[in-house]
């Protein structure tokens, strides 16, 4: 049985509630992972395939981005929040951290419904 990478979206808004730092950077972590994981599968799902190499969240936006327009607009927010998951995981200083775990929910909330949308035409 693969992991349920949903998990880490419900983590992922546990851990923004918290006032800590570190537990907003982890969400701000999370909550992109959960995204990236339904949109790979997603990708995979339609017969992309995937290379394993070191710059694999690139590969998956860059398709996304290479389609029609709402995968361009996943492609696009996807690479936003992976930027926002490099901040928190990698920049010492932020100034705003809840504003950043703010701007990436609402970057997941986007992506979320854009797949959605693929996912429903899919099923019919």
């Amino acid at each position: 049985m693969s992991f349920d990478w949903n998990e880490f979206q419900i983590l992922a808004e546990e851990l923004s509630d918290r006032e800590s730092e570190a537990a907003k950077r982890t969400a701000i972590s999370r909550i992109y992972y959960a995204i990236y994981w339904r949109a790979r599968n997603l990708l995979e799902s339609e017969g992309f395939i995937y290379r394993q190499d070191d710059r694999s969240h690139q590969q998956i936006w860059q398709e996304y981005k290479q389609r029609g327009r709402t995968y361009n607009a996943i492609g696009r927010f996807g690479i936003f929040l992976r930027d926002n998951r490099t901040q928190a995981d990698y920049i010492n200083d932020i100034e705003d951290v809840s504003g950043l775990t703010e701007d990436s929910f609402e970057l997941a909330e986007k992506i979320i419904y854009y797949l959605q949308q693929i996912e429903k035409n899919t099923e019919n």
